[in-house]
């Protein structure tokens, strides 16, 4: 019998610990809904799809749940982060390439550089608003939202300005322009690279006011500018003319310099004949010190039809090798190729074009 009491009298207890426990889970659920944001319990109530774009993620940490609630964002615009943030980085350069070098005012978007980046991981957007809350187990809940109507007064804004701008480089590389000159060419290449960003720019604006797709750019589109651009370039042989001791460098670096002009849709002219002509001289230096090194000089001309210098570049600097005087050279010639194809010459050309008109 007393046996039998103290199994009853245990079991009570534990019935009762068992109950007192599921009521501290009835109390914890009850209290975390009470602290937590409206938005985690429901995203619509909260901010209406008429009004708002808005999504929400959640990770074990905020750089997680920023990551997840960017990716949900870039695909409510069918694009991916990748895109957006490209976009934004290239709208970037480019408005820091119209500063000072040419009469080209980008009023509306003065403050993209500081806009596009609103945190760690959200980027590429303008307008994003982000609200973060962390509940007592740890879990991060984000969410992202755009205004519509604030969003897409400000992305409208900068379609129109970038429309105009475009719509002008254009305007002077019609009539009365000759269409076979750098000039023109960097007209249309600075018009090309702003049309696909407003083109960008236009596809969110229809995502957040879809009454925008029925004022869409009057230029037509980044591809029928590029179209134009190529025309133009077809027009203009670049005639190159290398001088350097080795012949099988000399090849080298005239092919160097045809994959870069050609890529560009150039013509160009090994015989050094053209509308333009480019003269590069490549000198080599070996440098036995401590280290076996050979020290290369790039000095690069362009000059137009009638003979004048209109660019000029300049480099030097060395490859190194543990211990063969030919490989060192070896190095420092590729180097030189690299240059012209896609390194220091070749950002140098193209921040040059920036500034022909």
């Amino acid at each position: 019998m007393k046996v039998l009491y103290f199994m009853i009298l245990g079991s009570k207890k534990i019935l009762a610990v068992m109950f007192m426990f599921c009521i501290l889970l009835s109390l914890n659920a009850h209290l975390s809904a009470q602290t937590a944001p409206d938005w985690i319990i429901n995203l619509e109530k909260s901010y209406p799809s008429r009004e708002w774009i808005a999504v929400s993620a959640q990770g074990s940490s905020q750089p997680q749940a920023e990551s997840s609630v960017m990716n949900a964002l870039a695909r409510v615009f069918r694009t991916d982060v990748a895109g957006i943030t490209q976009s934004s980085q290239q709208f970037s350069q480019i408005i820091s390439n119209s500063v000072g070098s040419r009469n080209i005012n980008f009023q509306e978007s003065s403050n993209f550089l500081q806009e596009v980046d609103v945190s760690a991981n959200i980027k590429g957007l303008i307008g994003v608003q982000i609200d973060v809350h962390r509940d007592t187990r740890g879990t991060v809940y984000v969410c992202a939202r755009m205004n519509r109507r604030e969003c897409a007064a400000r992305y409208s804004g900068m379609v129109i300005e970038n429309t105009a701008i475009v719509n002008s480089l254009l305007a002077a590389s019609g009539a009365g322009a000759a269409f076979n000159t750098l000039e023109t060419y960097a007209r249309l290449s600075f018009a090309h690279a702003l049309a696909q960003v407003t083109d960008n720019f236009q596809n969110i604006l229809e995502v957040l006011d879809s009454s925008a797709a029925n004022r869409r750019p009057s230029y037509g589109g980044a591809a029928s500018i590029k179209t134009k651009m190529l025309e133009c370039a077809s027009l203009i042989t670049i005639g190159i003319a290398v001088d350097t001791e080795a012949t099988a460098n000399k090849t080298l670096f005239i092919r160097a310099a045809g994959s870069f002009f050609k890529d560009r849709g150039f013509k160009t002219n090994d015989n050094g004949a053209g509308d333009y002509v480019l003269r590069a001289n490549v000198r080599f230096e070996d440098v036995i010190q401590s280290v076996i090194s050979c020290r290369y000089f790039l000095d690069v001309s362009l000059e137009n039809r009638s003979g004048t210098s209109v660019f000029s570049f300049t480099e030097d600097d060395r490859r190194a090798h543990p211990n063969s005087q030919s490989e060192a050279r070896r190095l420092a010639a590729r180097a030189v190729e690299t240059s012209i194809k896609e390194e220091k010459f070749a950002k140098g050309f193209d921040a040059w074009l920036n500034e022909l008109f």
